[in-house]
C-alpha cells in the first residue's frame, strides 16, 4: 500500500511538469474565458449517478458562453457501465485530472473547481423535470444484449416490469469487509425482504414482471412464481443490465439506496417503501412514499408529520436516545401501497379527500428550514401515500 502511495505522488509531481504552465496559462485567460475542472464521487452508485445527471442536463440547456467545464474520473468506478455513459456525454479526460489536482495545490484555484454537487446530489431545482432533456442514451447494442437477457427470462417486448430494490444488512456487511468501515449506524434503513414477497406476487398476477435488485443481499426472495426474478443472485448480473432495468423499469420499488437514483434520472415513477428520514424524501419527481412508523417507546403512540420532520434523524443511535422506536412495514401494508402505486399508473386510483390531504402535507413541510434547503421543486405526482394517511388519521395534526 504504503508503495502504491508512493507511485501515485511521483506520477502527480511527473504530471506537474506539464500541468503547471497549463494552469498559470489558463488563470491568465481568466478574464475572457473560465475554464473549471472537477470529478465525480463516483464510489457511490447514487451520488455518481445523480451528479454527473444533473451535470449533463445543465451542459445540454445552460449558455455556458465563456465557461468550459472539463472532467476526470477516478481509475475504480463502482459501475463500468455508468463510467462508460458518463465519459461518451461528457467532456471526460484522463488528463484533467493533473490540472486539477494542481489547480487545488497552487493558491488561488478556487474559481476553476467544479464541485461534484452543490446540493448534496438532490435535485433542488428540478432541473431533471423542467428541462424536458432526454437522459443519456445506450447505444444499439447495449439496448438489445438488455432486452435479449430479459427475454432469456420469459419476459416479452411490452410487458411491464419492476425493479425491486430492498436494503438490507448484507449491504453493511459487505462495506466494512471491503472498507473497514462500518455503516451500523444506519440499521434504522434496513428491511426484510420476506415482507415483500405478497406485493410481489401480487404484481406479478397482474402479469407484471418483477426483478429483485441488489449487488449483494443477505437472503434470497421466498417464492417460485415465474413472473419474479431474483437478480440479486443471477449468475447473469452484468453493470450493463444494473443501469439498464433501472433506466427502462415500469416502476422502481425501493427502500432509499444509492441505484434507486438511476430511475430517478430516467424519470420512471419510484415507490418509497419503509422509507426514513421523511425529511429527505425525493418531492422532484414521480415518487409515492410510505415510511416506517415512528412511535414514541413510552406511549406506544405514532408521531405526527411535524414530529417526524423534528426528529428525522440519520442514525439509528439517535432514535434509541429520544425513545422513538422504528418500526417496520407490514407485510399487508406492502401489498396495500403497492395497489395503490400500480393503480394510480394505470389511472385507476380513486381519490377522496387526498388532494386537501397533500396540498396540507407540502404546507407541513415547507415549514421546515431543513426541508426548505434540499426541496426548491415539488413535482405534482410527488406525494405521501394515500393508503398511509388514511391508516394514520391524526399524522398531519
Amino acid at each position: 500500500m504504503k508503495g502504491s502511495i508512493n507511485y501515485r505522488s511521483l506520477l502527480t509531481i511527473l504530471n506537474g511538469v506539464w500541468a503547471i504552465p497549463i494552469i498559470i496559462v489558463i488563470r491568465i485567460i481568466r478574464p475572457f474565458l473560465l475554464i473549471r475542472f472537477g470529478t465525480f464521487f463516483s464510489s457511490r452508485i447514487g451520488h455518481f449517478v445523480a451528479d454527473s445527471a444533473h451535470q449533463f442536463i445543465e451542459l445540454s440547456v445552460k449558455d455556458n458562453s465563456g465557461i468550459i467545464d472539463l472532467y476526470w474520473l477516478d481509475n475504480h468506478t463502482c459501475n463500468k457501465q455508468w463510467e462508460t455513459m458518463v465519459s461518451r456525454n461528457l467532456p471526460v479526460y484522463w488528463w484533467v485530472k493533473y490540472i486539477d489536482v494542481w489547480n487545488c495545490y497552487l493558491p488561488g484555484g478556487d474559481i476553476h473547481s467544479r464541485p461534484s454537487s452543490l446540493t448534496g446530489s438532490h435535485d433542488v431545482n428540478g432541473i431533471l423535470e423542467k428541462s424536458g432533456i432526454e437522459m443519456m442514451n445506450f447505444l444499439d447494442k447495449e439496448e438489445e444484449e438488455s432486452r435479449d437477457w430479459l427475454k432469456d427470462q420469459g419476459w416479452e417486448e411490452g410487458q411491464p416490469f419492476v425493479c425491486l430494490l430492498v436494503r438490507d444488512s448484507a449491504y453493511l456487511e459487505n462495506e466494512l469487509e471491503s472498507t473497514g468501515y462500518s455503516w451500523e449506524y444506519h440499521n434504522y434503513r434496513n428491511s426484510d425482504i420476506d415482507t415483500y414477497n405478497d406485493a410481489m406476487e401480487w404484481l406479478a398476477n397482474q402479469g407484471i414482471w418483477v426483478l429483485r435488485m441488489g449487488k449483494k443481499m443477505s437472503k434470497p426472495m421466498q417464492t417460485d412464481h415465474p413472473k419474479i426474478i431474483d437478480y440479486a443472485f443471477h449468475p447473469d448480473k452484468s453493470d450493463l443490465l444494473d443501469i439498464w432495468l433501472f433506466a427502462n423499469c415500469n416502476l422502481c420499488i425501493s427502500t432509499g439506496s444509492g441505484p434507486d437514483w438511476i430511475s430517478d434520472v430516467y424519470r420512471r415513477p419510484i415507490l418509497y417503501l419503509n422509507y426514513l428520514p421523511l425529511i429527505g424524501l425525493i418531492s422532484w419527481s414521480n415518487t409515492i412514499n410510505y415510511p416506517k412508523h415512528l412511535r414514541w417507546g413510552d406511549s406506544g403512540n405514532p408521531l405526527t408529520l411535524k414530529e417526524y420532520l423534528e426528529y428525522g434523524y440519520s442514525r439509528s443511535e439517535k432514535y434509541e436516545k429520544a425513545g422513538i422506536d422504528v418500526i417496520n412495514l407490514t407485510s399487508d401494508e406492502i401489498v396495500l401501497v403497492v395497489q395503490e402505486c400500480w393503480k394510480r399508473i394505470e389511472g385507476k386510483w380513486l381519490e377522496t379527500d387526498d388532494t386537501n390531504q397533500q396540498d396540507q402535507l407540502w404546507k407541513i413541510m415547507k415549514q421546515s428550514a431543513i426541508f426548505k434547503k434540499r426541496h426548491g421543486f415539488i413535482h405534482p405526482k410527488a406525494r405521501l401515500a394515500s393508503t398511509f394517511l388514511r391508516n394514520n388519521a391524526n399524522f398531519l395534526q
